[in-house]
């Protein structure tokens, strides 16, 4: 992971987190001074929470109560998906809006996605009211893959074939999102990786079912804020 703030302009840390929050996460209102990942398809975000150095319970990841730095305008980095439809790169000055992962999720995440992609337009250079942050960079995506096993709720490994697996290119410490087939997702990280079988570093708040639900891999973007 590399530095979520690039040159932000402003910075501020009176708010608490209202559950966990990855380090990078777009983030919302959640009750008065929490905040919570944001939540698919929602344009009033405060910013992203930054990278804090200081150490956490869980790496990575801000606990409930923790202050929570968040980059309200500037230059940083975002975590970015594939869309579901129709896989695009980010092409530097596309508009990318928060991810949409499906229906009536309600769990916080946080992740954007190029601007239209729920769509399967993937209309990445018109700017539009979800639009939230403009990319600075290229970005190869890798596409979204589905599970080869069942995953329970609580559960630590993610299952795929071995061809997935080479698909996704994960690494230790790399950021992943866990999606149900009813949009209900959740932000996790990799803890370990073999050939076929995703440790993960939180437990699963989602039931995955086999070749229905899927994981992404998370990118990050070089951003400025909208």
């Amino acid at each position: 992971m590399y530095p979520v703030n690039v040159n932000a302009f402003d910075v501020f840390g009176e708010l608490r987190a209202a559950g966990t929050i990855a380090f990078g996460a777009a983030v919302m209102r959640s009750a008065a001074k929490t905040v919570k990942g944001t939540l698919d398809i929602v344009h009033n975000i405060l910013g992203i929470a930054d990278w804090d150095l200081v150490e956490k319970d869980e790496d990575g990841f801000y606990s409930q109560y923790d202050p929570v730095p968040i980059i309200t305008a500037g230059r940083c980095r975002v975590w970015v998906t594939s869309n579901e439809t129709e896989k695009e790169d980010i092409a530097a000055g596309d508009y990318l809006e928060i991810a949409d992962l499906g229906g009536s999720n309600t769990l916080p995440v946080g992740a954007f996605q190029q601007m239209s992609a729920e769509t399967g337009t993937c209309t990445g250079d018109v700017r539009e009211v979800g639009s939230l942050a403009r990319a600075l960079e290229d970005v190869t995506l890798t596409d979204i893959e589905l599970v080869a096993d069942d995953l329970a709720v609580g559960g630590t490994a993610v299952t795929l074939s071995e061809a997935d697996m080479t698909l996704l290119d994960l690494a230790v410490g790399d950021y992943i999102v866990l999606e149900d087939i009813d949009g209900n997702a959740m932000i996790n990280r990799v803890k370990a990786v073999t050939s076929t079988v995703i440790t993960l570093q939180l437990a699963s708040t989602v039931a995955l079912a086999k070749a229905t639900d899927m994981v992404h891999k998370l990118h990050q973007v070089e951003v400025l804020l909208l």
